[in-house]
């Protein structure tokens, strides 16, 4: 199954799979100057495979090299997979969770991905071979006494931490944070109000709301400023040097504790005796923000003030329209990295929901009061059909070449409470996880995994609406019961008055936890089935799959029940 981007052209169309192995060096882009681009080593998954993060899943004799534009680095991940130039859902790596990470000078270090440790390379080539990608550098941080026990590639942290968008993607490696401040806010507007710990921004016209949650962490956060700057300061260090290509160093944006959860790859140390994990993508982090609040305005923002104290309409000036989604999907679109695109033609955004970071999960991005409005909208843009199906992430010119200007954007996303209907789902949980021996918690309901998947156009009526007419999604919610270090997943999701269905408990072969990528592909056969969970055969990955009736008198004998099965499986 695809996820919901763009093609890009620079992935092999030859019907294979072919998975990220690692992030490369940065170079010049001379046909695009405003977007430097970055290098890919991918390599063809052979058939069959099932481990996608195993060194065997690859041929290695065909890996290869491809340079994107930096633009685009927001849509890739290390252990992300594609075919015929489309992400796949499904990814390498499986999914863990370092709990009390401490992020310090003392634990963090910066090393080259080829660095001998205790006679041996960094990246062990037995369990992970990434090619060109020896000359980058990495952030290991010390776990359980070993001071490499967790290695992130630099640019994972980059494409994490800070160019979560597009446009702040090129900021970031243009350096525009410490160069041209002035091209990302408005510097005298912005301020950090102390007895409140508010950030107030004013962007400038090119950043999207979603991205002043970073922009307001650089710029009121010491070691977020550093770890901004870093990246380009590291890459003209080396570029005097003359080299073609630049492998920028990268550094956490705050000091702390943190719950850090990450698409891993575990390896043994050197003697054999431990284990440290390569980390191939981040998912979520808890760490400190700067701020309790934030207050984002923008250039000309025709925000109004309460009735009867705006201007008049003729003392106001036209304010610059906000980029509009494209009536057609973006995803029939392949974005390139060889032509900049044409700033005549009506841009596309490609969004990503995610809840990226905690910290920001009781925070909304606030606008301000206005006391007159200086602007007037410059009109109704219509969503038009994308005018050609050639995508770009760089700055564009006012030529006619018809490349779509296009953004990729990470939206946070707060996380919202369950319905009322899971209440005894949610008690439950909660009665189990008191139980010796047993860990139960609510998964984090990611955009993903919230709702039942439409199978259908959205407008058409459809079992995966709880309410077709007003098109109300049907929620689900997953939750994780680990016992004697084996995991199992409870499904459940919302029925209509008159309906009935049962508790699904999913676990896979080896009792390792079930990504969000499986839980979404079994989603996706249970809308195709209405909600029959009898129905799906086969079930993907040989997933063991148990049910349940709701039949239960209280919540002592629903997780009764929940246990008895568990224990019938083990």
């Amino acid at each position: 199954m695809r996820k919901a981007i763009p093609r890009i052209k620079e992935f092999p169309d030859d019907g294979r799979i072919w998975r990220v192995d690692w992030f490369g060096g940065v170079e010049r882009n001379p046909q695009v100057p405003s977007e430097p681009k970055i290098q890919l080593i991918i390599s063809p998954v052979v058939g069959g495979a099932t481990d996608y993060a195993a060194s065997n899943a690859v041929n290695h004799e065909e890996r290869r090299s491809i340079s994107i534009g930096v633009g685009q680095l927001p849509l890739v991940t290390i252990g992300s997979l594609w075919q015929n130039r489309h992400c796949l859902v499904a990814s390498a790596g499986k999914v863990k969770t370092f709990d009390n990470l401490i992020i310090s000078p003392k634990t963090v270090r910066l090393v080259k991905s080829d660095v001998s440790v205790d006679g041996q390379q960094l990246i062990r080539k037995k369990y992970h071979q990434i090619g060109a990608g020896l000359a980058t550098n990495c952030v290991a941080i010390e776990w359980q006494g070993d001071p490499y026990g967790i290695i992130i590639p630099t640019t994972e942290i980059i494409r994490f931490y800070y160019a979560t968008s597009s446009d702040l993607a090129k900021a970031i490696f243009a350096g525009d944070f410490r160069h041209d401040l002035g091209s990302i806010v408005n510097p005298d507007e912005c301020q950090f109000v102390v007895p409140e710990r508010r950030c107030i921004l004013r962007l400038r016209k090119e950043f999207a709301d979603a991205d002043a949650w970073i922009i307001g962490r650089v710029l009121n956060c010491q070691e977020a400023f550093d770890g901004a700057a870093l990246v380009h300061d590291s890459m003209i260090k080396q570029a005097v040097q003359n080299k073609p290509r630049v492998y920028p160093e990268a550094a956490f944006p705050f000091i702390g504790a943190t719950n850090l959860r990450v698409r891993t790859k575990a390896m043994r140390t050197p003697d054999e005796k431990s284990w440290r994990f390569i980390v191939f993508a981040l998912e979520h982090c808890s760490g400190p923000f700067p701020f309790s609040a934030i207050t984002c305005d923008r250039d000309n923002s025709n925000l109004r003030p309460e009735e009867g104290k705006d201007l008049p309409d003729d003392q106001k000036e036209p304010a610059y329209p906000v980029k509009q989604p494209s009536g057609k999907d973006v995803t029939d679109g392949e974005l390139q990295s060889d032509d900049e695109p044409s700033n005549n033609v009506q841009s596309a955004v490609v969004t990503l929901p995610e809840e990226r970071f905690g910290a920001l999960a009781c925070m909304e991005l606030e606008k301000p009061e206005k006391e007159a409005c200086h602007y007037f909208s410059a009109g109704i843009v219509r969503p038009l059909a994308l005018p050609t199906d050639v995508l770009g992430t760089g700055d564009g010119t006012y030529s006619d070449n018809g490349v779509t200007p296009t953004s990729a954007e990470i939206k946070h996303i707060r996380q919202e409470a369950m319905p009322a209907s899971f209440e005894n789902f949610e008690a439950m949980v909660n009665h189990l996880n008191g139980l010796a021996g047993c860990q139960t918690k609510i998964r984090t309901r990611t955009d993903a995994i919230a709702f039942i998947p439409l199978t259908k156009p959205h407008k058409a009526w459809q079992w995966s609406y709880l309410d077709s007419g007003r098109q109300q999604r049907r929620a689900a919610v997953v939750a994780d019961l680990i016992y004697n270090h084996r995991f199992y997943s409870l499904i459940e999701f919302q029925w209509r008055e008159g309906e009935s269905f049962k508790l699904a408990m999913v676990s896979l072969p080896g009792r390792a936890r079930m990504s969000d990528e499986l839980v979404v592909l079994l989603l996706q056969s249970l809308a195709r089935q209405d909600g029959r969970w009898e129905k799906i055969k086969p079930l993907p990955f040989d997933i063991d799959l148990a049910t349940l009736k709701h039949t239960w008198p209280s919540v002592e004998a629903y997780a009764g029940a929940v246990m008895k099965k568990m224990l019938s499986l083990v």
